[in-house]
């Protein structure tokens, strides 16, 4: 009982304005949707910071890959844009404003997440997608799983829609796991994504068809994939290269093999003895 009412009588880690300010329907054209400028963070505590000078802008559509290392930065990144941490410096803009002039919920409300860490509840496929949106009919269901390449799975199943998954849909697949992630953001249809290392354990055959579910998913969409894992880099628009929390390099995928950096040490690292396309 003292460690329930510890936590429920912490204070929050963000806090927000007293009077927000609406997060746009659409992007303005005049702003990148997501601009950061010199931006820097210290975990409370922590002997040296997360992010250091951070300069970064994705506009609308952009599909930006951010790469590195374990403890790179590339989580806390994530965080801030999602708005679970205050007390940053620079400058964190979303829509052209703030984002600390935007209540917390509405921020996290234009993001769509899918990641390796998927939590999944006790109970059917239908349950767990419903989350999403929860006045979707069967055919918005069944066409969220057809562009996350899981309806022919789900219809060979004894319950289809109605199959119970078990306690962290220990009844499916890792594969199938993250298929289901990917069919709840299609029904969330959120214009930001955020894809964090959501390829991770997957075997090579199954990867691909993440992949190719999450191209469908990201179309038209303004993506975020952080990744340690390169696997089809060539996809993004940029790669923004962290390592201990500040940007070590940019460019696109052949530029950035070309240029011989750290990009092309995780590349050869990851493909020994290949040939960069």
């Amino acid at each position: 009982m003292a460690r329930l009412l510890d936590i429920a009588s912490a204070e929050p880690a963000v806090s927000d304005p007293p009077d927000p300010l609406p997060v746009p329907a659409t992007w303005p054209a005049a702003h990148p949707v997501i601009l950061l400028e010199g931006l820097s963070f210290t975990y409370p505590g922590a002997p040296g910071a997360a992010l250091a000078g951070i300069d970064l802008e994705v506009g609308a559509g952009q599909q930006v890959a951010i790469v590195g290392a374990s403890g790179a930065g590339k989580t806390t990144l994530i965080q801030l844009l999602l708005r679970f941490w205050d007390g940053w410096q620079g400058r964190l803009e979303l829509a052209g404003h703030d984002i600390r002039r935007y209540a917390a919920d509405d921020v996290r409300a234009v993001y769509g997440v899918v990641s390796q860490r998927t939590h999944l509840f006790t109970a059917t496929i239908r349950d767990n997608l419903l989350l999403a949106r929860p006045d979707a009919g069967d055919a918005e269901l069944w066409r969220a799983l057809e562009v996350a390449d899981l309806d022919g799975d789900v219809r060979a199943m004894p319950s289809g829609l109605d199959t119970w998954i078990g306690e962290q849909g220990l009844s499916l697949s890792g594969g199938q796991r993250r298929r289901l992630a990917i069919a709840r953001a299609v029904l969330r249809d959120a214009p930001l994504l955020v894809l964090d290392e959501p390829t991770t354990h997957l075997d090579t055959v199954t990867e691909r068809r993440v992949l190719d579910a999450l191209d469908r998913l990201a179309a038209g969409r303004t993506t975020l994939m952080l990744t340690h894992h390169l696997v089809a880099m060539e996809r993004y628009d940029t790669i923004v290269v962290l390592d201990r929390g500040r940007i070590a390099e940019r460019g696109t995928h052949a530029a950035l093999l070309a240029a011989g950096g750290l990009y092309r040490a995780m590349w050869d690292i990851a493909r020994p003895g290949t040939v960069p396309r």
